[in-house]
């Protein structure tokens, strides 16, 4: 993808929105003009606008601003241009054969081996995210305890203090060349899905290619999904950073890793989640049927774990890689804040209050 051209990037250290303006199911763009001029009276300022086209505009815009010295990037959208707008703020430095400074194709991986995630470097440390929700789920406001609403969002920007906050980086292979396969690193704020949870998200963002209507879509896929869905066999490898490393190998169902409490649907996935602990929550719903899946989805949904659930695996740690271990399926779904980015073996690891956002 092509950076954008020079002439539309402006230099200095005011305020930059970064606007997908089909979020909101299309509205933000269509009264974009009257929102506007209530952003510039709320900010007192006529801050930047620069407008997403296609996947990974958000990450090449605020890339490019923060380059050119501008210092407050707000991100006007949904959770998915939320990402892209963060993943802006990084570059993904070589480390071990890897390179994903533009989300390129790195080192070749096997299906038993496990990707080694990148060298995080910031663009700017002194930068700082501006999160307006203007999505249908809106997911990561609520586990940043942030108002919705684009109006609502720009009033606390300016009143709220800046706080650093964790992000966690995901490398997972990218299944595009079966001879040669490759990962791709990405760094994610709330969560990331393994399994049937991805498998429905994925379905989904075909479904909606065809059908327009994320209702439909989504439970057109979970429909679909759920009652054919068959746990796959993984290798689960744990580094809690302190010396404590713990290997797993059972059926899943499905994985959560998390930064942030809540999923979308409403499943506080990760009771325990501190969005700037220096920690990444794995929550792992084992071997389940349908009608057992969905038994375990209403305890996630009330974040209702025993410790004698014998079903549902929660623990916390630096680092995670996950690989397929079931000779009849290796293709197993990533998705990190709603969005596919690829398939197992993934790693995931946590770097601890590196983003500045106002909360």
């Amino acid at each position: 993808m092509n950076k954008p051209s020079e002439n539309h990037i402006t230099t200095g250290t005011g305020t930059v929105l970064i606007v997908n303006p089909s979020s909101s199911s299309g509205s933000t763009g269509k009264n974009w003009d009257d929102l506007y001029l209530k952003i510039k009276e709320i900010f007192r300022e006529n801050p930047e606008v620069a407008f997403t086209k296609k996947s990974g505009d958000g990450t090449i815009l605020a890339r490019a601003y923060l380059e050119k010295g501008v210092k407050n990037i707000i991100a006007i959208g949904g959770d998915g241009t939320i990402n892209e707008v963060a993943n802006g703020f990084f570059i993904f430095e070589e480390n071990n054969g890897y390179d994903n400074n533009n989300n390129s194709d790195v080192t070749p991986t096997t299906a038993n081996a496990f990707p080694e995630p990148p060298t995080l470097r910031q663009i700017n440390p002194n930068a700082v995210l501006g999160i307006v929700s203007a999505g249908t789920r809106n997911v990561l406001a609520k586990s940043l305890n942030l108002p919705t609403g684009d109006l609502e969002c720009c009033k606390h920007f300016v009143g709220s203090k800046t706080q650093k906050i964790d992000v966690i980086s995901a490398t997972a292979t990218n299944p595009s060349k079966e001879r040669n396969p490759i990962s791709q690193s990405r760094v994610f704020l709330n969560a990331a899905e393994i399994g049937v949870g991805a498998e429905i998200i994925d379905r989904s963002k075909r479904v909606r290619e065809k059908v327009k209507s994320r209702i439909v879509s989504t439970i057109s896929s979970v429909v679909v999904t759920l009652p054919t869905y068959a746990s796959k066999l993984c290798e689960i490898f744990i580094d809690d950073g302190r010396g404590n490393n713990n290997t797993i190998l059972t059926k899943m169902t499905m994985c959560v890793i998390a930064n942030g409490k809540y999923l979308g649907g409403g499943l506080t996935v990760a009771p325990q989640a501190s969005i700037s602990d220096g920690l990444l929550d794995v929550v792992i719903l084992k071997n389940s049927g349908s009608f057992k899946m969905l038994e375990e989805f209403i305890s996630m949904k009330n974040g209702n774990y025993t410790r004698d659930d014998k079903d549902i695996l929660y623990m916390r740690a630096k680092r995670v890689s996950i690989g397929s271990r079931d000779e009849k399926e290796k293709d197993i779904n990533v998705t990190i804040d709603g969005e596919p980015i690829g398939n197992l073996p993934a790693t995931f690891q946590v770097y601890p209050n590196v983003l500045l956002v106002k909360m």
